[in-house]
């Protein structure tokens, strides 16, 4: 990025129109404007801002325009053409992101300069619509641009010298993006002689001491001007418009641990400020936010003790995090970490904890594609962790995905030589089963469950039989007079006590569908013997279904009396 065009900015701008042509765009842009615009609020510029819409994903973007006319100062116009020019050729996660931007040819009186970015909200609107998002987001927000300052300063020698509320912007997950080029310069033409070329431009209110002086300190760390604007802002984002230099000594209305951070930023030698590295990993601004997004970004490092520590306490974090940074920023990253990073179950419980916050719609289009896939798996934690889950996401699979893609891989499950993953297996048909069709259920669940109830595993057995009586309903009538029947007289006689009592609890929940000779003839001998079992819990629920039978057959023999009535008296 130093060795931009652009680089010499300051000290002639006539030598930038020379260069424009390098840079000139036809009005094709990669997005479409929707909107005249709004003016970007006390910008030194006459920026607008427009929403508009990428042309090759649909999605939101913003559009800056400035508007070049003859009267238009050359001072003005390089200055926005650097900004252009500038975002064009830097990428930082804390730098406004550039999509695209067209400018005039230099030798053309009129025009507009374009700027498409990611979609944004100047900060000062944000601040005032988002006051219960603003502690934790402000922090990271300020974090993210010392970060983004110590990339200028370090990694491409570049000073800012615009750094005030007006070039600041927040996306969509709550993240705060360094914007507002215009005056972006090489640190070596940075001191005091090429700032006093700048002098028109300058947010007076934001400069340090030695800018307003034209001292010549400003030589020696010229970044060291963006490190005081940054302080200023801090004030502005808190407090409230900076009414003059004095009011910089007034802490009221700081956050206390951030008052230390903010001092520093305003000492009056330069050379004693700190950096952006300083500032950004300072614990005032390290907050959960700030905490989880690292955290997240170095995942794939880790090992898998440590990568499973990590998810957990960012777990526990999650309650107090701002909605669109999790939506928007952890979401996404955590979902990456489920299909493709090797986190495993540990990534389920915070991907579903944010679900629960989403809409029906959100859910399914952004978790459920990526837990789809992961359940072709083979990885059997991976497996394990979804199966253990399902209940919290079941409502959100369409029939199409469950018979499709996620059936075929849970019912390998059913003869898992592991019995944890043969139960989990089979218990995720109680959530499945409803979006099955009637074919599937009839033939391959159906013989599934009938294997699983000959399992050695008495627990296996008895949730089979739990299971059978929840999917009753499913089941189409002509086959579920028999199974269901076969199911439940060999249940009542399994030697494990809670699967005989399962059998009891499953035909209590299942008598509308049996014939009456049936339940008289082949159900009700096999409770009654339970009446007499040798575990008193399975003697309790023996008596309360045989009651329960016999009130079955009770109504079904005064329904004959009726019958027989009628036809005894013609009907009548």
């Amino acid at each position: 990025p130093s060795s931009s065009p652009c680089g010499g900015f300051p000290v002639v701008f006539p030598m930038l129109k020379a260069l424009s042509s390098a840079f000139t765009r036809g009005p094709d842009l990669k997005a479409d404007i929707l909107d005249a615009g709004v003016d970007l609020k006390n910008s030194k510029l006459p920026w607008k801002i427009h929403e508009a819409k990428r042309k090759d994903n649909g999605q939101p973007a913003t559009v800056f325009s400035f508007e070049i006319t003859p009267t238009t100062s050359d001072a003005a116009r390089s200055a926005a053409c650097n900004a252009l020019r500038r975002l064009k050729t830097l990428r930082h996660p804390s730098l406004l992101l550039f999509i695209d931007g067209a400018e005039p040819p230099a030798d053309a009186k009129a025009g507009k300069v374009l700027i498409v970015t990611e979609h944004v909200t100047p900060l000062s609107s944000w601040l005032a619509s988002k006051p219960d998002e603003r502690d934790e987001a402000t922090s990271g927000g300020l974090a993210g641009l010392c970060k983004a300052l110590h990339f200028l300063h370090y990694d491409c020698n570049i000073c800012h010298l615009n750094v005030c509320i007006t070039s600041v912007f927040v996306d969509k997950a709550g993240d705060w993006k360094l914007g507002g080029m215009e005056l972006a310069t090489d640190k070596d033409r940075a001191g005091s002689a090429g700032i006093k070329l700048l002098q028109p431009l300058l947010v007076r209110r934001f400069m340090p001491p030695e800018v307003v002086r034209d001292n010549s300190q400003a030589d020696r760390v010229p970044h060291s001007v963006d490190v005081w604007s940054l302080g200023c802002l801090m004030r502005e984002v808190y407090v409230g418009e900076l009414s003059s230099p004095e009011a910089l000594k007034d802490t009221t209305g700081l956050p206390k641990p951030l008052i230390p951070v903010y001092q520093s930023t305003l000492k009056s030698n330069p050379a004693n400020r700190p950096t952006g590295k300083d500032l950004s990993s300072s614990p005032a601004l390290e907050t959960d936010g700030v905490w989880v997004t690292n955290a997240m970004s170095e995942l794939t490092l880790k090992d898998a003790g440590e990568k499973q520590g990590i998810l957990e306490k960012i777990h526990s974090k999650i309650e107090r995090l701002p909605f669109p940074l999790l939506r928007f920023k952890i979401l996404p990253e955590l979902l990456k970490a489920l299909e493709f990073g090797g986190a495993g179950t540990a990534a389920m419980a915070p991907i579903l904890k944010i679900g629960q916050k989403l809409t029906g719609d959100d859910f399914a289009k952004e978790i459920v594609p990526g837990v789809v896939r992961c359940f072709a798996s083979q990885d059997r934690a991976t497996r394990f962790g979804l199966l253990q889950n399902l209940h919290t996401f079941a409502q959100h699979l369409t029939p199409q995905l469950v018979e499709k893609d996620i059936y075929p891989a849970v019912a390998t499950g059913f003869a898992d030589t592991v019995p944890g993953m043969r139960e989990l297996s089979l218990m995720s048909m109680v959530h499945l089963v409803p979006k099955l069709s009637e074919k599937v259920v009839n033939s391959q669940v159906l013989r599934a469950m009938a294997q699983l109830q000959g399992d050695g595993e008495g627990s296996i057995r008895c949730n089979t039989t739990i299971c059978m009586g929840k999917i009753a309903q499913y089941i189409s009538p002509s086959t579920r007079d028999k199974v269901l029947l076969q199911s439940l007289s060999r249940s009542l006689q399994d030697p494990f006590p809670p699967s005989r009592i399962a059998a009891l609890l499953s035909l209590s929940a299942t008598l509308q569908f049996f014939k009456p000779e049936d339940i008289a003839s082949k159900l009700v001998p096999g409770v009654a013997r339970l009446t007499l079992d040798g575990e008193r819990e399975v003697r309790e629920q023996g008596v309360t279904t045989l009651k329960l039978t016999v009130a079955k057959l009770e109504e079904a023999s005064v329904n004959m009396s009726k019958e027989v009535l009628q036809a005894a008296t013609g009907g009548g």
